[in-house]
């Protein structure tokens, strides 16, 4: 089965995935881990990395919210076999983002009003048009917006390969992704919904999984 973690950046997705991993591996249970954006994957990790590090000759995708969707959305597309493998076994596949970071992320840098039928269309796109799985649970690890810019920083200061990119640097692009996130979760957008914290996320989900 897929798990999706989600949240914005800084929220600590990584390290509630990995400590659903470990639970996961002690109780003897099947688990592996993918994580999107694949950025050094070819062809199109790099180059969503250089888009979210502002390279100039991908301005114009990244001035696109659904130009830029699209590239997030082909770059899981790519892995689609190992995902659907995943969705078909007893295995747990955590996924550290998926299809709805893509609806919260675009919907956010839109206008109010054109929010729903953007969310609408990454749902078409990459459950319908792309054939991606979908997922059994996606849990939102809900985390206040300055607490996490502050994890993206502290992460950026101690990973030199991962520094804050243009999304995570945008304050106010983070709190509207909060917003769509929320929405996304109590709507039960495209699969079931899981609001987690840091403090309860690993035994709420593993809750959820037995």
């Amino acid at each position: 089965m897929i798990v999706a973690i989600e949240g914005i950046d800084g929220a600590g997705k990584n390290t509630l995935t990995r400590a659903l991993v470990d639970r996961l591996t002690a109780a003897g249970r099947p688990v592996r881990t993918l994580a999107f954006p694949r950025y050094r994957v070819a062809p199109l990790g790099p180059a969503v990395a250089a888009m979210l590090a502002g390279d100039p000759a991908l301005s114009a995708v990244a001035a696109s919210p659904r130009a830029a969707a699209l590239l997030f959305a082909l770059d899981r597309a790519n892995a689609r076999d190992e995902l659907t493998t995943g969705a078909d076994e007893d295995t747990v596949v955590l996924v550290d983002r998926y299809v709805a970071s893509n609806a919260a992320y675009g919907a956010a840098r839109l206008p109010a009003d054109e929010r729903a039928r953007f969310r609408a269309w990454v749902e078409r796109l990459e459950f319908g048009d792309l054939a991606l799985p979908r997922p059994a649970l996606q849990v939102l690890l809900q985390v206040p917006v300055e607490v996490a810019r502050a994890g993206a920083r502290s992460r950026a200061a101690t990973a030199s390969d991962r520094p804050v990119d243009t999304f995570e640097s945008d304050g106010d692009l983070q709190a509207r992704v909060a917003a769509e996130y929320a929405e996304l979760a109590g709507t039960g957008w495209a699969a079931p919904w899981l609001t987690v914290d840091r403090a309860d996320g690993v035994d709420r989900v593993l809750r959820a999984l037995s």
